[in-house]
């Protein structure tokens, strides 16, 4: 058995980097990087199986699907949601390719099939396929031995230039610093070796710890410093977000406006521990992968014995092609305007337009009037003022 770090090669998201990160600490040996964007494609020499922890946002590019026979799985911490539909990133589908044929058999075949969050768990409900909450790799980083700082300082990673602003001011003359760490980085990490990119998500972690707090909006910068025990504030306009749904309470979490009005610098300056409850969600992922690699040293069979998916390959290009063409067809029906609504949309707008222009037009006109208006009173007082000073200092004449 051979083993492999599930990685998304073209990601900017550092976050991404942590989880792939977190499952590498699992493995005996790194023997192949597994790209989740081409699982379908990926081969290992002599059909050894790579056994590969699965935690992971799927599927951007979702045509790759199902993997590939010697991806061995661990399909803990499953995220698939369609909230690319209609943006310019990824394969414009919903759930066309877990909902039926390979796709869906693929899970099927492998259940129960652990799940990152609530949301995700009730996609397969939908379509029976048996899972469980199991949360996310990341919650497994272990604390690091590393030397504690000459200053102290509050980590911020994500949040607002506002926040931002706001942190420096309460934290100014109290001593303590300020990093602020990009939870992005601004191209691409194509070109970027696996060992680079470790690099940067150790020297991460290590500010992680080492800060009095962090202050972030992301998830995959919180959910470490749980594992860290660092205390850590996530701050967020909503915590509506599916992804966020299952972690919300294993997290002090606060709007950002409080955060700006200062109603968080006690929290700063004395941070309170994290809530335990991410703790049993801990041990289960440990419980879990601790078995999983047991189970692999032991392993013999070749990738083709230990493949769940029967499929004909033929059979299995026709049904990706066809998923395509039925993805295209969808989305191009929900996302096309009919061309005579389109020109009656515009000649409302114009019209609109117009009346809008009348309606500026008159407001200008007013406008000018009630100044003319004012000058001609000015004009009528003033006049006035005078008359009533004439008569006055004729009146004090007389009582001389």
């Amino acid at each position: 058995m051979k083993y492999g770090v599930l990685w998304r090669k073209t990601t900017k998201n550092i976050g991404d980097d942590v989880q792939s990160y977190a499952a590498s600490l699992w493995l005996p040996s790194v023997d192949y990087m597994v790209d989740i964007e081409d699982m379908e494609h990926f081969t290992a020499e002599n059909d050894e199986p790579v056994a590969t922890i699965m935690s992971a946002w799927y599927m951007w590019h979702k045509w790759y699907w199902p993997p590939s026979k010697n991806v061995y799985p661990l399909w803990i911490g499953f995220h698939y949601n369609d909230i690319l539909r209609g943006r310019p990133r990824g394969m414009q589908s919903r759930f066309e390719y877990v909902d039926n044929g390979p796709g869906w058999e693929y899970l099927k075949n492998y259940e129960p099939i652990g799940c990152r969050d609530y949301y995700t768990q009730g996609v397969l409900d939908n379509f029976g396929i048996k899972n469980y909450y199991s949360g996310c790799v990341t919650l497994t980083l272990p604390r690091r031995d590393i030397p504690k700082p000459e200053r102290e300082y509050v980590c911020l990673v994500g949040v607002s230039k506002d926040v931002e602003k706001a942190v420096r001011k309460q934290l100014k003359g109290t001593g303590i610093d300020v990093k602020v760490l990009p939870p992005t980085r601004p191209e691409p990490s194509t070109n970027l070796s696996w060992e680079q990119r470790r690099d940067e998500v150790i020297s991460y972690l290590d500010t992680y710890q080492n800060a009095k707090c962090v202050i972030t909006f992301r998830l995959h910068c919180s959910l470490p410093c749980l594992a860290l025990e660092t205390p850590v504030l996530l701050v967020r306009d909503s915590f509506k977000s599916v992804r966020f749904d299952p972690y919300k309470d294993f997290l002090h979490h606060a709007f950002p406006k409080d955060v700006i009005n200062g109603d968080y610098r006690d929290f700063m300056l004395n941070p309170p521990a994290n809530p335990d409850a991410y703790k049993p969600v801990r041990e289960g992922l440990c419980k879990t992968i601790s078995a999983f690699i047991e189970d692999c040293k032991k392993e013999t069979r070749t990738a083709t014995e230990l493949n769940r998916l029967h499929t004909d390959p033929v059979e299995l290009l026709q049904w990706q092609k066809n998923t395509m063409q039925k993805t295209l067809d969808n989305f191009f029906i929900e996302s096309r305007y009919d061309f005579h609504d389109l020109q009656d949309a515009r000649k409302a707008l114009a019209q609109t337009k117009k009346q809008l222009d009348a309606a500026n037009a008159q407001l200008a006109s007013l406008k000018e009037e009630n100044r003319n208006y004012r000058i001609l009173m000015n004009s009528r007082f003033v006049k006035l003022a005078l008359r009533l000073r004439s008569i006055c200092r004729k009146l004090l004449g007389k009582d001389k």
